[in-house]
């Protein structure tokens, strides 16, 4: 069984871009060029709630890193970037009761702000781990958008805790760059590359302070807001597809959450039940449905010599990774390494 085309439909909100002009022109960008062979058009920044296209997003910072010659321009501008530009997503944090709520708010509503992405917060020991991945295989330039993110969510620390605050350390999913120095001084931490995913890590103390701007009343309307917002935005369908590709576009987003039908129902924007009919009109079983898009999916990242199988196993929801081999060879005949072996494409010749 070969994938099925991939149809690329990542999007994030613009507020995410906020001061992004300003900040690539002071350090000597043409925004105009830069933006263009990043594929946004002029003004598309404007508003803070309009959608981009996330792989265009991606594109604008590793473009404008290339242009000003400057390799850390989006470590640096995560670091300057305050929650209150953050748009909707920002405030979900900003007027949470507590921080530990602003962080559990911030992991699980950012899929809302930025689709095809994987958040979560996990516990080890007295340590915590916010995670933050892109799940869209079709987006490759990374790197820019990991950094700066990751200074986005330490910000929102920051903010809440002081501006002394640090983690304990940060992990990267990409190779280390040239002038890594630069990262720990940012993050004031020791900073790790080549990870299994983007994190930050940090001790589980002072989290059950109050936010400082906490209104739960209009946390509720904001949060509301947000998912509104997101839905609408990812609800057209793509005139191109079938209802069945729609469907399994739409699971490869919420696959690290586990692929649940109420879940992808809220993804495509209606009731589960109507899902399940729609889905027995075309005659689609739901769990094979969630079988295929895993495999196109282990195949597709497969391919990628960047993930490890056990990142491999968390992208596609599986908790463990023995439980992905298992299934993974039911599909095949062969386990994901031997599969990676025998197929993956070999590296073109100089």
């Amino acid at each position: 069984m070969s994938p099925l085309p991939a149809f690329s439909a990542s999007g994030v909100m613009a507020a995410a871009a906020s001061g992004a002009e300003s900040f690539i022109t002071s350090h000597g960008g043409d925004i105009d060029r830069i933006a263009g062979r990043a594929g946004l058009a002029p003004g598309k920044l404007a508003l803070p709630t309009d959608m981009l296209s996330l792989n265009a997003y991606c594109r604008l910072f590793t473009e404008a890193a290339k242009e000003t010659q400057h390799s850390n321009l989006g470590l640096w501008f995560g670091q300057q970037f305050q929650p209150q530009t953050l748009g909707l997503i920002g405030f979900v944090a900003l007027l949470s009761p507590t921080v530990k709520d602003a962080i559990h708010n911030l992991a699980t509503h950012f899929m809302y702000h930025q689709s095809c992405t994987h958040t979560r917060l996990v516990r080890q020991g007295n340590l915590l781990r916010l995670e933050y991945a892109i799940t869209d295989p079709t987006i490759t330039e990374r790197r820019q958008d990991a950094e700066l993110t990751l200074g986005m969510f330490c910000n929102v620390l920051r903010y809440a805790l002081g501006p002394a605050w640090h983690p304990e350390e940060v992990h990267f999913a990409h190779t280390q760059p040239e002038q890594a120095h630069e990262h720990r001084n940012a993050f004031q931490a020791n900073v790790h590359f080549g990870r299994p995913t983007n994190a930050l890590v940090f001790r589980d103390i002072g989290l059950e302070r109050a936010m400082p701007d906490a209104q739960p009343h209009t946390l509720e309307i904001v949060k509301a807001s947000l998912i509104s917002l997101a839905r609408n935005g990812h609800s057209t369908p793509h005139p191109y597809i079938s209802f069945k590709e729609q469907v399994m576009l739409a699971l490869e987003e919420i696959l690290p959450e586990g692929g649940h039908l109420t879940l992808l129902a809220a993804r495509m924007n209606m009731p589960a039940w109507t899902l399940q009919r729609r889905l027995a009109e075309h005659g689609i079983s739901y769990s094979d449905l969630v079988e295929t898009t895993r495999y196109n999916q282990a195949c597709s990242l497969l391919e990628k010599s960047e993930y490890d199988i056990s990142h491999i196993s968390r992208l596609l929801g599986y908790s463990e990774t023995s439980a992905f081999s298992r299934a993974f060879r039911k599909w095949s005949g062969v386990s994901p390494r031997t599969w990676r072996q025998q197929y993956m494409p070999a590296p073109p010749s100089i």
